[in-house]
């Protein structure tokens, strides 16, 4: 993609979004996430932001969108009751210094109402989404003040807590909807949170926006529509081949184990072939969990995130070893997610060797979510076409489970929300992927016998692991986001 130029595009084809809020809502940890860039100040407190603050989102081919982070409405009450107090609200409103040391709340209420009326073409209000609409107080006041200035306004649902089931985020929206329908220049709701936004939902925002814009500006925007989507795109196949080669090398990674004698067959004197395979699972289980620490910092990095994985992985006692025939089925349905928060006790347990599955896989969370139970039974290997230990099948299944619970942690993860962390995942991603996975199955086990039972050469599985997790993954967000238009 072109880089920008340096030099500025005729005001025709820049096109200005305001992003505005009552104070402390959330504006700038947004305006962080959608830059890929730490800017301003982020804290816990009023009138952090005191002066409007111009940022270039995407510059593409002499055009340009800007975003302007504005100081929030401080005092919108009293401001609305100064305009309809005055004869001439336009004059009075351009003859104003307010002191910005004395009177805080109201400077900061009319800077960000300047920006609006000078420099937007589109309104971004951003509300937190914690509180009903009916009890924020503010939204009447500052609903009067937008209408006002009369530009189109599109509402931005922050603070809206992890991904939910999309049928419970529409119902929100919704209610937002129908409590702002009196407001005809708010012409549309979204769900856009800081934290938890991933680019799929950034596509949804520009689409929303370009029916807001002005035949002067629609033109430009819908250029700058289609290179935002593009730039999206790239990364997201950056991130499927980064997945792929994970995988590839999951199919690829053996142990040489001596063959079983006929007396260890029928279990006689196998301990010391025991030990060979117990050292072969830990041996695998470690260069799994450096390939998994090693693909999340590369996803971490490609998605302009700060941070690493698994930088603490904890600590866990050979006593809380036990075979996998030991656990029951029963024990993984009540235990809790894999993605994310899980991730450092997942590691930890591969780096013990695959094991610690008593109070380990407790504390690290390996749940149903990653199809802990298969996880735990498959790690009787398998003898692959080259006679060495490999993952089983079903091990391998859990694999790609866990692969695409990593990308939709990671493409979640806005950057306004600090360095990258570890956290619980919304629980409905798991029961996404897993029909993804059984849409799959061919897919994936085509895969593993081509590398396992086969010996295919790795640049052939190279192929064959990108297309497929590029398909899962696809069908994953078409799933969680069913009002997006996703072109891939």
């Amino acid at each position: 993609m072109p880089q920008p130029t340096g030099i500025t595009p005729p005001a025709t084809d820049i096109v200005t979004l305001s992003l505005i809020s009552h104070t402390n809502a959330g504006k700038t940890t947004l305006a962080r996430t959608l830059l890929r860039r730490d800017v301003g100040e982020v804290r816990d407190a009023a009138h952090v932001t005191l002066f409007n603050e111009s940022y270039t989102l995407i510059e593409h081919d002499a055009r340009m969108l800007r975003l302007w982070d504005t100081p929030g409405f401080g005092d919108s009450a009293r401001l609305l009751k100064r305009l309809q107090r005055e004869k001439n609200p336009v004059l009075w409103f351009l003859s104003q210094t307010w002191d910005r040391i004395t009177d805080k709340p109201l400077w900061c209420s009319q800077q960000a109402l300047k920006n609006v009326r000078d420099e937007a073409d589109v309104v971004l209000y951003l509300v937190n989404a914690t509180e009903p609409p009916e009890v924020a107080a503010y939204i009447k006041p500052e609903m009067a003040i937008l209408g006002w200035v009369g530009k189109p306004v599109l509402v931005l649902l922050n603070q809206t807590g992890p991904a939910q089931d999309p049928s419970i985020e529409d119902t929100e929206a919704q209610a937002w909807k129908e409590h702002l329908s009196q407001y005809d220049f708010v012409r549309d709701v979204i769900r856009l949170d800081a934290f938890a936004r991933c680019w799929v939902q950034e596509d949804v925002l520009m689409e929303t926006l370009s029916p807001l814009m002005s035949e002067v500006k629609a033109q430009p925007f819908k250029h700058l529509k289609r290179a935002w989507h593009e730039r999206n795109v790239t990364l997201f196949r950056q991130s499927s081949r980064v997945l792929s080669e994970l995988l590839t090398a999951a199919v690829v990674d053996g142990i040489e184990v001596r063959s079983e004698t006929l007396m260890e067959k029928v279990g006689i004197g196998r301990s010391e072939l025991n030990k060979e395979y117990q050292d072969a699972r830990e041996k695998l289980a470690a260069r799994l969990a450096d390939r998994v620490v090693s693909t999340t910092n590369r996803l971490i990095e490609i998605h302009v995130l700060e941070g690493e994985a698994a930088r603490a992985l904890g600590r866990l006692t050979s006593e809380h070893f036990h075979t996998p025939q030991q656990v029951p089925e029963a024990i993984w349905s009540v235990v809790g997610s894999v993605a994310g928060g899980a991730m450092g006790g997942l590691i930890a347990d591969l780096k013990m060797g695959g094991m610690t599955f008593g109070v380990g896989a407790l504390v690290g969370g390996l749940a149903a979510g990653i199809g802990a139970y298969a996880l735990i039974k498959s790690y009787n290997l398998v003898r692959g076409n080259d006679h060495r230990l490999h993952w089983s099948r079903e091990h391998f299944r859990e694999q790609v489970r866990l692969a695409m619970l990593t990308y939709l942690a990671v493409a979640h993860f806005g950057r306004g929300r600090g360095e990258w962390q570890e956290s619980a995942e919304p629980a409905h991603w798991n029961s996404v992927v897993t029909v993804v996975l059984d849409e799959h199955e061919i897919g994936i086990e085509r895969l593993w016998k081509e590398g396992v039972e086969k010996g295919a050469l790795p640049a052939a599985l190279s192929k064959t692991a990108q297309s497929l997790i590029y398909d899962c993954l696809s069908c994953v967000l078409v799933r969680l986001y069913p009002q997006a238009e996703l072109d891939l």
